[in-house]
């Protein structure tokens, strides 16, 4: 068996960013999510030509991009042999009020944790047109293989992976510990560097890069308000992909007969 379809979490890519498996999770039935069939990663900008050639051999036909068009356009995806699906243009939470707290001398490690968190509790509304048609095509892609992204795959990207294993049954905590593999996985401190060079460029002369921090990594916090959000509105998470995000029963039952092992 080649490295590409070695049963791994992580997927061999000398480009890839944060990019992962979420096969061999184990539902409430004992059923296990089989590999290389739904990834999940951040941008696509750095894949090499022989990365290319992985992704053809796992039997990716479906790319998934939640990015802005500014996103897309300060990294644009390379030039993969699948099907492009880019104009969900999501944003999570309103980064302006970080910048308010800042600027008004507010921020603090835990305030900044707070708007994360907050941002991912009252999304759930307004994710519910992106994420409708991102989980139809993953139904209607069943037969496929499947990769969805945002920038750094942690955000935006662990929302849907949360909704897909939900979908497939997986116990709450196994998804809890999927989110929190981008600690893991993915190289926060590079993106501090980043969000730091920005408030240079602002001229702001006073921070902290623990305030940075809930932006550029993962707290569990946030899946869990994410999740214990749509429990409170919708009474559990099958509710919500039915009743908000349009999806049958007989979707869900698809998806569990195409993406599990019997």
């Amino acid at each position: 068996m080649s490295a590409a379809l070695t049963e791994t979490r992580l997927v061999p890519l000398d480009g890839g960013i944060n990019f992962r498996d979420i096969g061999g999770y184990i539902n409430n039935q004992g059923r296990t999510v089989k590999w290389r069939k739904i990834m999940r990663c951040g941008h696509l900008a750095n894949l090499t030509d022989a990365d290319l050639d992985v992704l053809e051999e796992i039997g990716v036909s479906q790319i998934h991009d939640f990015r802005r068009v500014d996103e897309q356009t300060q990294n644009p995806s390379c030039a993969i042999r699948a099907e492009f699906v880019d104009d969900y243009q999501i944003s999570i939470g309103d980064i302006s009020r970080f910048w308010e707290f800042l600027f008004e001398g507010e921020l603090s490690a835990e305030s900044s944790h707070q708007l994360v968190v907050n941002s991912y509790r009252s999304c759930i509304q307004v994710v519910i047109p992106a994420f409708s048609r991102f989980m139809r095509h993953i139904v209607d892609n069943a037969q496929g293989g499947s990769v969805f992204h945002c920038s750094a795959g942690k955000d935006r990207t662990g929302m849907a992976a949360a909704l897909i294993l939900s979908a497939l049954d997986v116990p709450r905590q196994t998804i809890i510990d999927d989110y929190m593999l981008t600690i893991e996985h993915y190289d926060s401190s590079r993106l501090i560097d980043i969000v730091e060079g920005h408030l240079r460029d602002a001229k702001v002369e006073k921070w902290d890069r623990s305030w940075l921090v809930p932006y550029c990594s993962v707290h569990q916090d946030n899946i869990v308000a994410f999740l214990e959000a749509i429990d409170a509105e919708y009474g559990d998470v099958k509710s919500y992909l039915i009743n908000a995000l349009g999806l049958s029963q007989a979707d869900l039952d698809l998806m569990q007969d195409s993406f599990l092992h019997p």
